[in-house]
């Protein structure tokens, strides 16, 4: 089976009957920039939330670590063993993996 073969018949016609566009060299410049504009749009949007989330995550990132504190802090008054063992490293480890399952399951 050759290339023509797989090729619908009615579209090569059309295709054939079709006038050429009188500036080829226009047509592909147009089209090539109007696909930079997507580009540069998709960018720019990408960028500008991205810019977004890190002005969020700087406003809200004392409030965070001062909660994280508070919560320690009281574990660490009312439950002694626990609060030890979320300070550790593996505890830190446990305790961000969970914290993590708890968003992936909230945001979908």
């Amino acid at each position: 089976m050759n290339q023509d073969e797989r090729l619908d018949p009615e579209l090569l016609r059309l295709f054939a009957e079709a006038p050429a566009p009188a500036d080829a060299g226009a047509f592909v410049a147009a089209t090539v920039a109007r696909l930079e504009k997507g580009r540069r749009d998709a960018f720019l949007k990408k960028l500008t939330a991205t810019i977004v989330i890190m002005v969020l995550a700087a406003l809200i990132a004392p409030a965070v670590a001062r909660m994280t504190l508070t919560a320690m802090d009281w574990l660490l008054d009312h439950l002694p063993q626990t609060g030890v063992a979320l300070a550790s490293p593996i505890g830190c480890v446990c305790a961000a993996l969970l914290a993590w399952r708890i968003a992936r399951r909230q945001f979908s």
